[in-house]
């Protein structure tokens, strides 16, 4: 399949001093799920942050590497310009606006959308993925429960008709089975709409299990990488990741 998202050698500090990426290789296929998994500190958040340049607001920098999208530079582009390339970073910890209501978060978004289609068409398939945030359309988003916001979260980078979304631990602060149908829903974004994704999950039982391939980082490198079905027989894996007891040969 065609490339979509290719990073490459990537080094990455913040405040000039503090290493948080080094040499990283990233490779996202068109229409893929990749996950990137690890211990908190890995680097994982930092990567996603590259990718969609947000590292400045943290005081961070990329110092060597490539990022490429369709092999297109995106290192030097801002933000704004980076989401209307096509994509969306889907941020840790939701970042909804709380005080507009779910219907005007989705028109906030829509600064990002790239097609023809008309606002209504696209409020309409976001209602379709997620039925409840039709029926919470004019409420603040303030008032929505944790897996609310998570869909409302999610909702937004479907209003800007990405190529390419980025996110951060979707799982994050919300009940099993509330999880386990959001990423169904995650799920079925990307095989109907075939977008690429770039997962950053914690949850490494429920990443393993949606994504095809996967990279497992530890302090800002990858220690191993492979297709998800590899991943889960290795017993590294098993025992520091899935809470597998592996016997000690």
């Amino acid at each position: 399949m065609p490339v979509e998202l290719e990073v490459k050698g990537l080094e990455v500090f913040y405040q000039g001093a503090i290493q948080a990426l080094a040499d990283l290789n990233v490779r996202v296929p068109e229409g893929s799920i990749v996950a990137l998994l690890g211990a908190n500190g890995a680097g994982k958040t930092t990567t996603l942050k590259a990718i969609s340049n947000f590292l400045p607001l943290e005081d961070g920098r990329v110092t060597r590497g490539s990022i490429t999208i369709g092999g297109d530079d995106m290192l030097k582009l801002p933000p704004h310009e980076i989401v209307r390339r096509g994509v969306f970073h889907v941020r840790e910890g939701r970042h909804v606006f709380s005080e507009l209501t779910v219907e005007e978060n989705l028109v906030a978004a829509t600064f990002a959308h790239r097609t023809k289609r008309s606002r209504k068409d696209m409020y309409e398939e976001v209602y379709s993925y997620f039925p409840i945030l039709s029926e919470r359309r004019n409420q603040p988003a303030g008032y929505l429960s944790g897996g609310e916001q998570q869909m409302l979260a999610i909702g937004r980078a479907i209003v800007a008709d990405p190529e390419l979304i980025l996110l951060d631990e979707p799982s994050l602060g919300l009940a099993p089975l509330i999880v386990a149908d959001i990423f169904e829903i995650i799920a079925r974004i990307n095989r109907e709409k075939r977008v690429s994704m770039l997962l950053v999950e914690q949850n490494a039982v429920i990443a393993l299990k949606y994504a095809s391939y996967g990279y497992v980082l530890e302090t800002g490198r990858t220690v191993l990488e492979g297709a998800t079905e590899q991943l889960s027989a290795n017993e590294d894996i098993q025992k520091y990741y899935l809470g597998v007891e592996t016997d000690a040969a």
